[in-house]
């Protein structure tokens, strides 16, 4: 079993910032192998960042990745193929916190021993403040903070990628910054982390002869099963370039476990510009 907690940024990742709630909670990411019929117990830390004691309380909720921002998925309209909500147990459910503690929640994820479909599971561990005070005539709104599971059951599991309306267009208020568009699906059966891809655009003009290469790749992107997310890529023309066609070439490779081939996906398109 192998486990890899990652600490990053939880605004670039969660989209929502975890001081904002009064709590704040580590680890952030959970990216683990855990085969079928396989058992793994850890714990997540969360801590009152406030001045006031608060009730926490937790809850397993699936998830998908929308532009790279998580949005959980409601128990009752959970039909993502790939949800995990029900492989995460989670104790105690609620738990009162003072201010400047820390406190320990544990929790176990469970892999059944049959998968349908076969491939990774997506889970979080959502956390939030009770309200003081709750009535049918009162809209309370207590912001969420969550740890994220990625979960690969190891075997016959890979992202896919699938590249849909590339565009590549002029800026109208400023025609030398060029824009690369292009919507990438995951079609395969596990996640892809931005490690796991490197991309480069090759810019030549009408004669074929080499211009300026661009970095496609994306940082601290995740692409779940069945997930869209569309890239851009823009390119400042050098002031002394003149108008006319010129051919972008997109070379991307997606990297798998070691012995595995890399998946290579390669476009190229005539673009006429005028300045």
């Amino acid at each position: 079993m192998r486990k890899l907690i990652v600490v990053i940024g939880l605004a670039s990742l969660v989209g929502v910032l975890a001081i904002a709630a009064g709590i704040s909670l580590s680890p952030l990411l959970t990216d683990i192998v855990l085969p079928p019929g396989a058992t793994y117990s850890d714990a997540i830390y969360i801590t009152n960042t406030g001045d006031q004691p608060v009730v926490v309380r937790a809850q397993a909720l699936g998830y998908i990745l929308e532009d790279g921002v998580p949005r959980f998925l409601d128990p009752a309209e959970d039909d993502y193929p790939y949800s995990g909500r029900d492989l995460l147990r989670i104790s105690p459910e609620e738990m009162l916190v003072n201010p400047g503690e820390s406190v320990t929640f544990t929790y176990e994820l469970t892999m059944p021993e049959e998968l349908v479909p076969y491939g990774g599971r997506y889970v979080a561990a959502v956390f939030w403040v009770k309200p003081q005070a709750e009535s049918e005539a009162q809209v309370v709104v207590s912001a969420r903070v969550a740890s994220l599971f990625l979960i690969n059951p190891g075997g016959d599991v890979a992202p896919h990628l699938k590249f849909e309306n590339l565009k590549i267009y002029q800026y109208p208020t400023h025609p030398r910054t060029v824009v690369l568009e292009a919507q990438i699906t995951n079609d395969g059966n596990l996640h892809l982390n931005s490690d796991q891809i490197a991309g480069r655009i090759f810019v030549t003009d009408g004669d074929g002869y080499f211009i300026q290469e661009l970095n496609f790749s994306a940082h601290h992107t995740i692409l779940l099963p069945g997930n869209v997310r569309t890239r851009h890529v823009t390119w400042e023309v050098p002031e002394d370039l003149p108008s006319g066609v010129y051919q972008f070439h997109l070379d991307i490779l997606v990297f798998g476990p070691t012995g595995t081939e890399p998946q290579r996906y390669l476009f190229s398109a005539p673009v006429e510009l005028n300045f």
